[in-house]
């Protein structure tokens, strides 16, 4: 099973150090059931964590690397790692079909990984700070990127009100803000609601995917967000019966346990299959 190298985008403290290689592996059979299983249950972020902890190896000196971590990560980075992981078990190229939000004519659309990953960002930190106003107030904000962990912790107020989860999901990222004679503000001022998401993404740029499109039909321009966690985890989850009446013939004709066969990554998989439907096609007798 190849094991790859990745950069991330932004990256995290460990120790004394600034981390961002991580190594992957392959999605494995293990994994595509845990999403039609169990992961199918969870919210989308608490299931990105449990995906990506079961493949990602080790993350810069640590081995191996815990859901603990993974949460720590930023949106942007676990963005990279769900994109990185999509490439090695499906491949470069995705495919996707939408609808014009004008017209509503179908379109194809074809992208390419490499196109949506961006390149490690100049900064590195864990704290950034930025200056906000509000009127003639001037507001000093120490904060940081929003991290898998933040977005866990807001999914149960999700299910009640977005906008609630999402001032959540902010405060937990904002560490200080000072006024401009350097009182501490506990009362977050509406501007810097309004606005600190904005400085966040200008930060943590793969954490939000936009897709900038044009209808080939009407010739009308809008933009789609992508977002890879729902996408890669939908794609991964195949139908359950098809998935399980491949691992049943795989076991039935080469004699296979379930384990060595829920070992294999999607492609090796699909290559025993074909090798397996040709050999039969033949009248060939396997096992």
């Amino acid at each position: 099973m190849q094991n790859v190298e990745i950069s991330l985008p932004g990256g995290l403290p460990v120790g004394d150090q600034w981390c961002r290689s991580a190594w992957l592996r392959p999605v494995t059979g293990h994994e595509e059931e845990f999403l039609l299983q169990e992961g199918r249950l969870l919210p989308a972020a608490m299931r990105v964590t449990h995906l990506i902890t079961r493949c990602l190896l080790r993350l810069g000196p640590v081995e191996p690397v815990g859901a603990e971590m993974v949460r720590r990560l930023s949106v942007g980075d676990r963005e990279a790692l769900l994109l990185h992981l999509r490439h090695l078990t499906l491949g470069e190229r995705i495919s996707c079909l939408l609808a014009c939000p004008q017209c509503g004519k179908k379109m194809d659309l074809d992208l390419q990984i490499q196109e949506l990953l961006l390149p490690p960002y100049a900064h590195a930190g864990r704290l950034h700070e930025t200056e906000i106003s509000d009127g003639d107030k001037c507001y000093r904000v120490v904060f940081r990127p929003p991290s898998g962990e933040d977005q866990e912790a807001a999914v149960g107020l999700a299910a009640q009100s977005v906008d609630s989860a999402a001032e959540l999901l902010l405060r937990r990222c904002i560490e200080q803000v000072t006024a401009a004679d350097g009182e501490t503000v506990s009362d977050l001022p509406e501007a810097i609601l309004q606005e600190l998401p904005k400085k966040m993404a200008e930060l943590d740029p793969q954490a939000e995917m936009l897709l900038d499109l044009t209808c080939p039909e009407c010739n009308a321009g809008f933009i789609v967000p992508f977002d890879a966690g729902d996408y890669v985890c939908r794609e991964l989850a195949v139908q359950e019966r098809e998935f399980y009446r491949e691992v049943h013939a795989l076991s039935f004709h080469y004699h296979w346990n379930e384990d060595a066969i829920l070992g294999l990554s999607r492609r090796k998989r699909q290559i025993y299959l074909d090798l397996l439907a040709d050999e039969l096609a033949r009248g060939g007798r396997s096992g």
